[in-house]
């Protein structure tokens, strides 16, 4: 069995852990254990067992993220939304990013980087509107591709 046979069953287990709960692990170690014999080779099996071990966290619902990451996220959106001209989209990716790093200076230590790398999407976006990376003459059927 080749590793990525044994990637998709774990992501299959994964999935049904992060459905069913804690209850589902047990069923799904078992199963990934039972494949771990028709891998490949020593290194595969090392491999299988560690995405193994890491079974039980997937049944831990993620923390819901915080009210200053929300509010981030929402800046985001909105700018990544916004109609307008290719200069006034450009301002407002700026003035987005401004008040996303504004966030983040609230923010605590351990969150702050993760609100500031929101700002990494409307960078590139910026950037494609500065300097399109391809010709877009507009949607599909008014003289664009």
């Amino acid at each position: 069995m080749h590793l990525s046979e044994f990637n998709n069953a774990h992501h299959a287990a994964k999935r049904r852990i992060q459905r069913e709960g804690v209850g589902a692990v047990a069923l799904a170690e078992q199963s990934l254990r039972e494949l771990l014999g028709q891998l490949e080779s020593d290194e595969d099996r090392r491999v299988a067992a560690n995405l193994i071990k890491r079974l039980p966290g997937y049944a831990v619902p993620p923390e819901p993220p915080s009210a200053l990451m929300q509010e981030a996220v929402a800046v985001e959106r909105a700018a990544h939304e916004a109609p307008g001209t290719a200069e006034e989209r450009i301002a407002i990716m700026a003035e987005a990013r401004r008040r996303i790093f504004e966030i983040a200076d609230r923010a605590p230590a351990d969150e702050a980087a993760s609100i500031r790398g929101l700002t990494r999407v409307l960078e590139h976006i910026e950037e494609n509107l500065r300097d399109p990376y391809w010709p877009f003459d507009g949607p599909r059927g008014t003289g664009g591709h």
